[in-house]
């Protein structure tokens, strides 16, 4: 970093932060000067220090010399006088900060910040974590030693850009179950999202279901009503392991074997995601459903609820009891499938990605239904958006697994001539 930033090359070796705890402070608000106040910053290894002005600390808000941050950052700035405005912007990256407002921008999307940018003597604060995040930055905090470290978020998943004849369509690879070392989000991802008319999705989750629709297919695709029960589907030991894990999970209730294979399967995924910590309120569809929906901004699914139930429910019996058994038997291990596949995801390691889709296809009927036939309908909708005559941008959404290999997105879409570009 340059441009009023020194920094000193040398090891901190004090900085043991919590990602979680990221300036929840008991120390109020202080004068800028305030030696009391006094924040330590690092960017990796090397010690931030600023020529004029200090970090401190004002409502359990870390507050730095704005300018100075982001000149260190490479970004360009030009200050509006006469509206007390400071615009920065890198490449598709941007700021927007107006002293004494709370309501501020970042890579085209509004945001509140907790304590308003302000001039003490002469110099612009604003928000450290605001300005840190949406730059590309995670932020850790050390309480004992006041002082914030700062690492690139290097990761930006599996994202490509599908281009022409003038149209342009984002397509970021997701996984459905996320932990919160997934964020802050990737800022070239926000900021493709926020330059984009439409957000694309399997199935827009946002939206309410009258009780008529969810009773229709509670009934049509998740309870068994041919006087069978769980147990005339799946074979008896396996049938007896899940009954003991879920009696050791808390999650066995008195309707449990009326659900279907699949309906159990799920609840068996879900168990083992959360065991390792990862949720479907971390994934990263719903961070950006959640982003759209609080925005209004315009929400269109690749498929539907009762698509995806129905194959579901279509699979045999004989393909559920082995998937379940796999499951059951690697539920204590400690590397389970879900951590594997948020580690690829966070590395974007594409080789990794199309090495776990390939391994599906020895479960023909599996791959056959979750990845090639799903593949075509998906690509025919983004296709249909790339041909939109009013030439808007779309940036879809839909799980990882669907964009490589020979029957993928890209793959597919590379073939009928479109540009695609790894970002």
């Amino acid at each position: 970093m340059n441009v009023g930033i020194k920094i000193e090359m040398k090891k901190i070796t004090v900085l043991l932060f919590s990602f979680i705890l990221l300036f929840v402070l008991s120390i109020g608000g202080a004068p800028a000067q305030a030696s009391a106040s006094k924040v330590h910053l690092a960017l990796g290894d090397e010690k931030i220090t600023f020529n004029e002005g200090q970090p401190y600390i004002e409502q359990a808000t870390t507050l730095i010399p704005a300018k100075a941050f982001l000149e260190g950052l490479e970004y360009e700035l030009s200050w509006d006088a006469a509206t007390s405005t400071l615009y920065a912007s890198k490449g598709e990256l941007s700021f927007e900060l107006k002293r004494g407002q709370k309501q501020a921008m970042a890579n085209g999307e509004n945001y509140l910040l907790n304590v308003a940018p302000k001039i003490v003597d002469g110099i612009l604060y604003a928000p450290l974590r605001f300005l840190a995040e949406n730059a590309g930055y995670r932020v850790g905090w050390d309480a004992a030693n006041r002082a914030v470290a700062l690492e690139p978020q290097d990761s930006k998943g599996f994202f490509w850009k599908v281009e022409k004849d003038g149209s342009e369509l984002y397509l970021l690879g997701s996984i459905h179950h996320g932990n919160e070392e997934m964020y802050p989000m990737h800022p070239e991802l926000n900021a493709a999202y926020a330059n984009s008319e439409h957000l694309v999705v399997e199935i827009n989750i946002t939206v309410p279901m009258s009780e008529q629709r969810a009773a229709d297919i509670e009934d049509k695709y998740m309870w068994y009503n041919d006087n069978t029960t769980l147990a005339d589907h799946i074979d008896p030991e396996t049938y007896t392991q899940l009954k003991s894990l879920f009696e050791e999970s808390g999650a066995l209730t008195a309707e449990w074997d009326s659900l279907k294979a699949w309906v159990t399967y799920m609840q068996l995924l879900n168990l083992n995601s959360a065991q390792d910590g990862y949720g479907g309120a971390l994934g990263i569809d719903m961070y950006f459903l959640q982003k759209a929906f609080a925005a209004g901004k315009s929400i269109l699914e690749l498929e539907s609820l009762e698509l995806q139930y129905e194959m579901l429910n279509n699979f045999s019996d004989e393909l559920m009891s082995s998937l379940i058994k796999e499951t059951i038997e690697a539920f204590h291990q400690p590397d389970s499938s879900i951590e594997s596949m948020a580690n690829i995801w966070l590395d974007g390691d594409e080789a990794a990605l199309v090495e776990m889709v390939e391994a599906m296809k020895a479960i023909p009927e599996y791959y056959q239904a979750i990845i090639k036939d799903r593949n075509v309908g998906m690509l025919e909708k983004i296709e249909g958006y790339l041909e939109d005559k009013s030439k808007e941008t779309y940036f879809v959404v839909v799980g990882a697994a669907h964009m490589v290999g020979e029957d993928g997105i890209v793959t597919r879409l590379k073939e009928k001539g479109y540009t695609v570009t790894r970002l």
